[in-house]
């Protein structure tokens, strides 16, 4: 067993040894009440109350004891249950075969409590850590080998692909390259089909190399050649893309991007709602082997200042509370706007499908039956959240860049700026806008335009840090946020990108352009909220393209 299993192991031998601790007590309850109904000293009234204290306390054993090892509790509990329901239907003292029944079943309650009949298994959880897997090779900088015998082709290619951030070793022949793959594994190889050595030279270089490797090396294919039988034996070597030359830079940079981006997902946030705590951290801890982060609500009713605060991407919740139970709490939550879309998992011993279906009308997306298998709880829970991740990415994402669009820009925009305020730091807003682009629209076609807008989103996420925002703030528009950096900082790093982007060249029907971008910044603390700092420096991109476009100004 490793550490990590042989950890969560003893937590949840903990949270056993705590339910039961507690389970004769709560087995207790149970008889008392049903003492005050067998004696017949009840009326009607009384037979409902205590009926429906009777039951849930019934239901909430039925669906717990089973997740601690005790299994034959939680049968026995649902089996009272049923018969709990019968007298509550009836609204009458049960006759001498239902209370002997009854008796029975709780005797079997008090002796089955005592030491649990199966062990916690540890749930296989690693399938579902929401963390890419670690890349097999740490470069500082992305490493692509370029491979081409035009020699022309070879320079344009490398100078515009070394503007997106990567590191281009270029080679005139296979063998060349070859001989430099003994010192340096690059994250691609981007390789012509045709050499002096053979037509398709590239293809078999390809084919050889991946002999005896144990992870696979990525072969993009540049060629003149378009016909299906090239295409397949290219396929066939293991080519994972093939570009027609001449080659569309944009098509290829994302390429190069999908293939070498390693990309971690922020653990899910799961929000457990359930007033038995012992069950409650039990889920807690599950998903939280999972990878997940948790946040607990015993108090059905403190879950909107939770929903507030922790922001989960999923709601895990119980169907019986007391006070305010799931079908209500769901409606509450889906009356505010704000939490319309999130997922609500009703968990519960409920096997009545009529039931369940009606939890799902008030506002839930799927019921799971108490006693749930970890490995069932955790997979159906990473579902429904990636699910809600992708929702929210299409909400707040510009379809076209996959860059965050012009509201969830200026959100964050805000944020950084109040976060900036309490640290007491520096943060630089910068808007680009692409020169003369209508006119590129008008002698391109906008499927042009849209790959000359694609291009420049590409080449500021892959120039700026993994901490910096980045929006398309409508067109040609874009903004910048550069946390914790002055201005004269954002100056540097905006005007590089800037001379980086008028080197690209365009395609359009085998004619090449460029283009250029200008751009205005603005910083706090000399500009003191977010509304300043963004008129500041739309006024100073006014400023760039008054002064003749092509320019970095910064706001006065």
């Amino acid at each position: 067993m490793d550490k990590s299993a042989g950890n969560i192991k003893e937590k949840l031998e903990g949270l056993r040894k705590s339910y039961a601790a507690q389970l004769p007590e709560k087995i207790a309850q149970i008889e008392n009440l049903w003492t005050s109904i067998s004696d017949g000293e009840g009326n009607a009234g009384s037979i409902r109350d205590l009926g429906s204290d009777l039951v849930r306390k019934a239901h909430t054993i039925a669906g717990s004891a089973s997740s601690f090892g005790f299994t034959n509790v939680s049968s026995t509990a649902r089996l009272l249950e049923n018969e709990f329901k019968s007298i509550l239907e009836a609204g009458a003292c049960p006759d001498g075969d239902l209370k002997a029944r009854i008796n029975s079943s709780i005797n079997t309650l008090k002796n089955s409590c005592i030491v649990p009949d199966k062990d916690i298994a540890v749930p296989n959880a690693p399938a579902y850590v929401t963390q890419s897997d670690t890349p097999s090779v740490i470069q500082d900088k992305k490493v692509i080998f370029l491979v081409d015998d035009d020699t022309d082709l070879l320079r344009s290619l490398s100078i515009q692909i070394s503007h997106f951030g990567y590191d281009v070793r270029s080679f005139t022949g296979p063998a060349e390259m070859r001989k430099e793959l003994e010192n340096t594994t690059p994250l691609v190889i981007i390789m012509d089909i045709s050499f002096p050595e053979g037509e398709l030279a590239g293809i078999e270089m390809a084919a050889e190399i991946q002999k005896g490797r144990d992870v696979h090396l990525p072969v993009i294919f540049i060629s003149i050649h378009d016909d299906f039988d090239t295409r397949l034996r290219a396929a066939r070597a293991g080519g994972e893309a093939y570009y027609e030359k001449p080659v569309t830079i944009s098509s290829l940079i994302d390429k190069l991007d999908v293939l070498t981006t390693k990309i971690i997902i922020p653990p899910y946030r799961i929000l457990v709602v359930d007033d038995d705590a012992e069950l409650a951290a039990h889920f807690s801890l599950l998903l939280q082997h999972a990878g997940m982060i948790t946040e607990v609500v015993t108090d059905p009713l403190l879950v909107m200042s939770h929903l507030s605060s922790f922001n989960p991407d999923l709601v895990l919740m119980d169907m019986y509370m007391p006070e305010c139970n799931g079908l209500e709490l769901a409606k509450v939550i889906r009356q505010i706007d704000a939490y319309l879309s999130i997922p609500i998992v009703f968990l519960s011993a409920e096997t009545n499908i009529d039931k369940q279906m009606n939890a799902m009308s008030m506002g839930g997306d799927d019921f799971l039956t108490k006693p749930i298998q970890s490995e069932h709880l955790i997979s159906s829970v990473t579902i429904r959240a990636e699910r809600m991740r992708i929702i929210r990415s299409l909400m707040d994402r510009d379809s076209l860049t996959g860059l965050l669009n012009h509201t969830k820009t200026k959100d964050q925009l805000d944020i950084a700026v109040e976060r900036t305020r309490r640290q007491g730091g520096t943060l630089s807003f910068a808007m680009i806008d692409i020169d003369k682009f209508k006119a590129v629209n008008d002698t391109y076609g906008h499927p042009t335009g849209d790959r000359v807008i694609i291009s420049l989103s590409r080449l500021l996420q892959q120039r700026l840090r993994k901490t910096d925002i980045v929006g398309r703030y409508g067109g040609e528009e874009f903004a910048v946020v550069l946390v914790d950096t002055d201005i004269e900082s954002a100056m540097k790093v905006l005007d590089g990108i800037r001379d980086s982007f008028s080197q690209i060249r365009h395609l359009s029907d085998n004619k090449e352009f460029s283009t250029t971008f200008s751009c205005g910044i603005a910083s706090f603390p000399k500009y003191i909220d977010a509304t300043d700092i963004n008129n500041a420096s739309d006024k100073a991109l006014y400023a760039a393209k008054h002064q003749g476009r092509n320019r970095v100004v910064l706001a006065e």
